[in-house]
C-alpha cells in the first residue's frame, strides 16, 4: 500500500521512489493523488480536508472555507484528470472534458501579460480559482508537452499519478516492483484459468 509519497510503504523500505513533476504539474499530480485508490481514503472529500489542502499549497485565502458544494466540483475535475493520466498511459477510457471546461469557466481564466511573458491567471479567490491554478498548469503542461508523462498507473488497483521520466517514455507501472508484478501474476493465473478451463472441455486433447 502507498503512503502519501509514491514508493513510500509502512514498515518498509523506499521502492522505486518517483521523483516530481516539473514546476507546477507537481501540484495537479498531488491533487491527483489526494485519493489513495487502494487503501480507499481521500484527503479532500470533506470541505475542511480540501480547505487544509488548499492552504497549505498555498491555493485559498485563509478568510474562505471549502463548502459541500466545492468539494463535488473538486472531486468531479479530480477524477476527470485521473482519466486524463489513464489516457496518457494508453488505457481507452472516458474523459469528460466538459468537466474541465465548466470548472474553467467558474475560475474566470484570463490571460495575463504581466512581466512580459502570458500566462493563465484565475479571476475568483476563491476555491473555483485554487481549482483553475491546478487547470492553469494542465494547460502549460499540454503546451511544452510535458502533460503526456503525466500518468495514471496502469494497475485499476492502484491507480496513482507519477511522471513518467523513463527513457523511452513507456512506463506504465507508478512502481514496478509491485503493480507490475500484480499484473504479470494475475495474467499468470488467468493463463492457468484458461488452460484448466480448456482441458475440462477437452478432456482427450493432447
Amino acid at each position: 500500500m502507498k503512503d502519501s509519497t509514491p514508493g513510500q510503504f509502512p514498515g518498509g523500505p523506499v521502492v522505486e521512489a518517483r521523483p516530481p513533476a516539473p514546476g507546477d504539474l507537481e501540484l495537479v499530480r498531488a491533487f491527483v493523488n489526494t485519493r489513495n485508490v487502494e487503501r480507499r481514503t481521500d484527503a479532500v472529500d470533506t470541505p475542511a480536508g480540501l480547505t487544509a489542502w488548499l492552504r497549505d499549497r498555498g491555493l485559498l485565502d485563509p478568510k474562505i472555507d471549502a463548502t459541500d458544494e466545492d468539494v463535488a466540483r473538486a472531486l468531479a475535475v479530480r477524477e476527470v484528470l485521473r482519466a486524463f493520466c489513464l489516457r496518457n498511459n494508453g488505457v481507452d477510457c472516458e474523459c469528460d472534458a466538459r468537466v474541465l471546461n465548466a470548472a474553467a469557466e467558474r475560475s474566470g481564466l484570463l490571460l495575463d501579460f504581466a512581466g512580459g511573458d502570458s500566462s493563465l491567471k484565475p479571476r475568483q479567490p476563491c476555491v473555483d480559482g485554487a481549482i483553475g491554478v491546478l487547470l492553469a498548469a494542465v494547460h502549460r503542461a499540454m503546451l511544452d508537452r510535458s502533460w503526456g508523462k503525466l500518468k495514471a498507473c496502469a494497475d485499476p488497483a492502484c491507480l496513482w499519478a507519477y511522471y513518467d521520466r523513463s527513457k523511452n517514455g513507456c512506463s506504465r507501472w507508478c512502481n514496478a516492483g509491485l503493480c507490475g508484478n500484480r499484473d504479470k501474476v494475475k495474467r499468470f493465473r488467468e493463463r492457468q484459468a484458461a488452460t484448466a478451463a480448456k482441458a475440462i472441455d477437452n478432456p482427450t486433447a493432447p
